[in-house]
């Protein structure tokens, strides 16, 4: 069987299959993936990596929080968000999309926070077609945020564009970013490598997965350099600084 795209349609396929995540603490060491096939509403046949709290794992209890009725919002925005530090950032998307309904700005932090820490973990994989999954998480968060960050053409500033850089302002003074200690094991294990290792049924020791600790301060440098490169687009955008200003 060829390979379904792992990034397409998922949240329709994980919402009816049924996956039950295991729990894994462990940050590092060996990993043992597997294959869960999947069909999709169309009738087709998708196949996620699980193991160890894997892809589809928490895809699977993201798309089942995702389901739960607009009216725990609140309950589920809060919570999820208190717990930010022990949780694949994965989670957070759905945090974001609730806050969205009752406190726009915390949204919009939320998600930047979010996406930031999955780059983060996406870098540290050593398959690169791991950060594949950032475009899979973005769209999680529905138009609900997407709604909070469209900014206008015209250079005008609005509401929505002061919104986003308080909150990438926020995200660069908060010491928030690099504070999770869930593994990125997460995000790796959607990775090719990962995939295939699992259709071999083929462990995955450490050094093949995730990138060695000295990298990565350089790693969370390079994700500080894009906060700032997003800082600068909206500051030309809203007038604040000219074009041709270096950060």
């Amino acid at each position: 069987m060829t390979r379904k795209s792992i990034f397409g349609g998922l949240l329709a396929a994980i919402m009816m299959s049924g996956l039950a995540a295991a729990q894994n603490t462990e940050f590092g060491g060996t990993r043992y993936p597997q294959l869960q096939e999947i069909q999709t509403p169309d009738g087709q046949v998708a196949q996620f990596v699980i193991g160890q709290s894997a892809w589809g794992e928490v895809l699977s209890e993201v798309g089942l929080l995702r389901a739960e009725p607009a009216s725990r919002d609140r309950e589920i925005a809060e919570r999820l968000y208190s717990v930010r530090d022990t949780i694949p950032p994965a989670f957070l998307y759905e945090s974001a999309r609730r806050f969205a309904s009752f406190n726009p700005d915390q949204s919009v932090y939320v998600f930047l926070l979010a996406r930031a820490r999955t780059i983060y973990d996406a870098r540290r994989c050593v398959d690169s077609t791991a950060v594949h999954g950032l475009p899979v998480m973005t769209d999680m968060a529905g138009a609900e945020v997407a709604a909070l960050m469209n900014i206008t053409t015209d250079g005008q500033i609005t509401p929505r564009t002061q919104r986003m850089q308080a909150a990438l302002d926020r995200l660069l003074s908060s010491n928030d970013i690099f504070n999770s200690t869930a593994s990125p094991w997460w995000i790796c294990s959607g990775s090719d490598s990962a995939y295939y290792a699992a259709a071999n049924n083929a462990a995955m020791p450490q050094a093949e997965w995730l990138k060695g600790e000295a990298l990565w301060p350089d790693i969370q440098q390079s994700v500080i350099r894009n906060i700032r490169e997003n800082q600068a687009l909206l500051a030309i955008t809203m007038g604040t600084r000219e074009l041709t200003e270096q950060p």
